[in-house]
């Protein structure tokens, strides 16, 4: 595959998001006070800066390299095209843009067409001046939850790694170990995938955090909470009430703690009530409410668990009483689990704890200063759409066909999935198998997907 095969490809992805945002403009959702907020593009070409400087050799002598010119290329310069240095400054960002209305908005996005577009959770007096200068005005509380940080089971078959040592190549499933089991190297080529799997454990983990804890415990008015898919691996949450806006990183991360269940202490909800153990009711507000689900939930789940405790055998030989007597209306942990004391419950609990907390990346919510997609904008990473959602709506929301956006007759492309291969995906109702290289003929939203992860080029 040549890099002018590369380039091609992102020309005609450009030309094709172009053309969606010319003809989907009442699609894109304007944020809220648009004009105080900074955007960030992500573009399909690259810019480059040769710059000159000195480089001493090893005899001492000094040489000027580089000719201090720059430029942009579709393809990812390794030298300078001018001069042929080395040791280009590389970017594909554009930070510290802002639109002025909607429609200013909306025509930039048909002008630049970008690989990705994100906005400022937060609100500016001057949106385009350096971070130092913005002068943050408030931000929305928001939450990302991505199926990248859930380790579900889907990952080991779809996920792949390869050594990138050239005489070594080793290469497996799953996410890359620590160390190359066969040269003892310690750098991966990582592919991460998506499926139904994992993008349903990420849904399950944004109605949990949307109804536990946001509206439950902190309740929030759902009429002041925005859902959206991202268009890649997960979910967004936009908590838009006002009472929020003001809160400073240190306070957000108070919120991240609670929703992850971070410094959770079992020994405060399990005591030692004469000769047994009891456990906090549902009806206690908080985690103490919370945890006898949670050890439910664990439990349910325990032959899975790769931990080692002592009290890991007894609890799976006496699973279908230890559930009995925590789905009780008021809890209870039985007597008849044989071999699990207050210690050990204690310990239960903070794992369970641990297992049950709201998975969000905790960066994206208490960084005051976090961008986030632009709902209504195309992913470059999957050609699929931002989708706004509704507590309704989302669960029956499907991504491989609900945000399907580039449509249309069969394209021409060839596969280049190398070593790692291409993994099973579906598009719609069409579920395709693992793909070899090669050319072959694809519908166009599945052509776009492959695309947009970087495993086929257009023909």
């Amino acid at each position: 595959m040549s890099s002018k095969s590369r380039e091609a490809t992102r020309r005609f992805l450009q030309l094709a998001f172009r053309d969606y945002y010319r003809s989907h403009p009442d699609d894109i959702d304007i944020p809220d006070r648009v004009h105080t907020r900074e955007f960030g593009l992500q573009t399909w070409h690259y810019n480059w800066i040769c710059r000159k400087r000195h480089v001493e050799n090893d005899e001492g002598e000094v040489s000027v390299v580089g000719c201090g010119r720059s430029g942009r290329s579709y393809g990812r310069p390794s030298i300078c095209p001018i001069c042929g240095a080395k040791g280009l400054s590389i970017n594909n960002w554009s930070r510290h843009v802002a639109f002025r209305s909607g429609k200013d908005l909306i025509d930039g996005l048909v002008k630049n067409a970008p690989h990705s577009i994100y906005h400022s959770a937060a609100f500016y007096r001057v949106p385009t001046a350096r971070m130092e200068d913005k002068e943050w005005m408030g931000a929305e509380l928001v939450f990302d939850i991505d199926a990248d940080h859930l380790d579900s089971p889907c990952t080991k078959s779809h996920d792949s790694w390869i050594c990138t040592n050239p005489d070594c190549q080793e290469k497996g499933t799953g996410p890359a170990p620590d160390v190359c089991p066969k040269c003892e190297g310690t750098s991966f080529n990582v592919r991460k995938w998506i499926c139904n799997r994992c993008l349903e454990d990420a849904k399950d983990n944004t109605l949990k955090v949307y109804d536990e804890f946001l509206v439950q415990d902190f309740d929030i008015d759902p009429a002041d909470i925005q859902l959206n898919y991202s268009g890649h691996r997960g979910y967004h949450i936009r908590v838009k009430d006002p009472k929020v806006f003001s809160l400073d990183s240190s306070a957000r991360i108070e919120i991240v703690h609670y929703i992850t269940g971070f410094g959770f202490q079992g020994k405060r909800v399990v005591v030692s009530r004469g000769q047994s153990e009891a456990i906090t009711g549902r009806a206690v507000p908080g985690w103490g409410g919370k945890i006898a689900d949670a050890m439910v939930e664990f439990i349910r789940k325990i032959d899975d668990f790769e931990g080692k405790y002592r009290w890991l055998t007894p609890l799976q030989k006496y699973r279908d009483e230890a559930l009995e007597g925590l789905l009780l209306d008021e809890p209870i942990l039985s007597a008849r689990v044989k071999g699990v004391g207050l210690k050990s419950w204690q310990e239960i609990a903070d794992i369970a704890a641990d297992e049950y907390g709201g998975e969000i990346d905790v960066p994206v919510t208490h960084d005051i200063h976090r961008v986030i997609r632009l709902i209504g904008s195309l992913s470059g990473k999957t050609g699929f759409a931002v989708k706004e959602l509704t507590r309704d709506s989302i669960d029956e929301f499907d991504p491989f066909s609900d945000a399907l956006s580039i449509q249309g007759n069969e394209l021409r492309v060839e596969v280049t999935g190398g070593a790692l291969g291409v993994p099973e995906f579906r598009i719609g109702e069409d579920e395709y198998g693992r793909l070899e290289d090669g050319v072959v003929s694809l519908p166009t939203a599945a052509a776009v997907f492959l695309m947009c992860k970087g495993v086929a080029v257009i023909e």
